[in-house]
């Protein structure tokens, strides 16, 4: 439905918004009227009432959310302690060695420590057993 902008036949129209609809429509009396308001605030409260069901959920949603952060940051502190024993096990490496260098490392030192080992288990047999080898 159109209405013009003041009655007359020959003025551009526009198209009915609700408010033009619930306010300004001659054929609504008193009672329509009041019925509309009356929907109106019972949506109103509805809306209210289910906003404030978020704002619960809202919270305890807030609460996980801090507690994961929390348990997030204290893995992060965990991480950087292990890290930062193993580049103090490890000789040689430069004091900002990144993480990835300090895996690195520790692979190569544990290779090279699993070789020595076994040269010196070779060693030891060889005094041992000198007629075996």
């Amino acid at each position: 439905m159109k209405a013009s902008c003041c009655g007359k036949k020959n003025h551009q129209s526009r198209p009915l918004s609700i408010s033009d609809n619930n306010n300004n429509s001659p054929g609504l009396g008193s009672e329509d009227k009041s019925a509309t308001n009356d929907n109106n605030q019972q949506q109103q409260d509805n809306s209210q009432a289910e906003t404030k069901k978020k704002k619960k959920k809202g919270s305890e949603s807030d609460d996980e959310h801090d507690m994961h952060i929390w348990t997030e940051r204290e893995r992060r502190k965990k991480m950087r302690n292990m890290f930062s024993n193993l580049h103090a096990l490890l000789p040689h490496l430069p004091p900002k060695a990144d993480k990835s260098t300090i895996v690195d490392e520790a692979v190569n030192y544990i290779k090279t420590l699993q070789q020595t080992l076994q040269n010196l288990q070779k060693t030891k047999a060889r005094e041992i057993n000198p007629r075996s080898h």
